[in-house]
């Protein structure tokens, strides 16, 4: 039996299945048999998680990295002995009294600049290292991790890839955008310090 017999074999026997795709809009879209059709349902163009990230990676001694999510919790920040909070983009929503907070606006867009965010962040990070200072953003997965990569990179000397590698060893979800991968791996340390 040749190739082409053998793969029209195989389709044959193949089940019979319907996918539904989802636009960016949030429109969907019903495909069977190669035939696209739009169907009545609507929703969000992105999966909502509901479940709260209550991870806390530990990246080095006296930092660490997290969503939103453990921030408002007291007996996490307890645990882990927090004592400072960097919060990237989005402000805590509750303050405890035993904690300082720190914030640096960033939007998580290819285009943002992160030069700025950079050198604020590292003098925050390295001034409260000693006593434990926790970096996040919303999901924990773009701004936060870039901006400890960031800090990974200056402090140890290292590059982006050894960076990164660190971090996601200890926190699988990063995923910084690609404007700011771009922009780490052209970082200079010698501009930050």
């Amino acid at each position: 039996m040749d190739l082409n017999s053998l793969i029209k074999s195989k389709k044959i026997q193949l089940k019979k299945c319907k996918t539904v795709v989802t636009n960016m809009l949030g429109q969907k879209y019903e495909e069977i048999n190669g035939i696209k059709r739009e169907l009545s349902l609507t929703g969000t163009p992105f999966v909502i998680d509901d479940r709260p990230d209550l991870q806390v990676a530990y990246i080095l001694p006296g930092l660490y990295l997290s969503s939103q999510d453990p921030v408002v919790s007291k007996e996490i920040l307890q645990k882990h002995e927090i004592h400072h909070i960097l919060s990237i983009g989005i402000d805590a929503s509750i303050k405890f009294d035993n904690i300082k907070y720190y914030y640096c606006d960033l939007s998580d867009l290819p285009e943002s600049d992160l030069s700025v965010a950079i050198k604020k962040c590292i003098k925050i990070i390295n001034e409260h290292r000693n006593e434990n200072i926790l970096v996040h953003c919303n999901a924990g997965v773009s701004r936060s991790p870039a901006i400890v990569i960031s800090y990974i990179m200056v402090y140890e000397k290292v590059s982006y890839d050894d960076a990164y590698t660190k971090v996601k060893n200890v926190r699988n979800c990063i995923k910084p955008n690609e404007g700011f991968v771009q922009q780490l791996k052209k970082l200079q340390f010698s501009s930050i310090l």
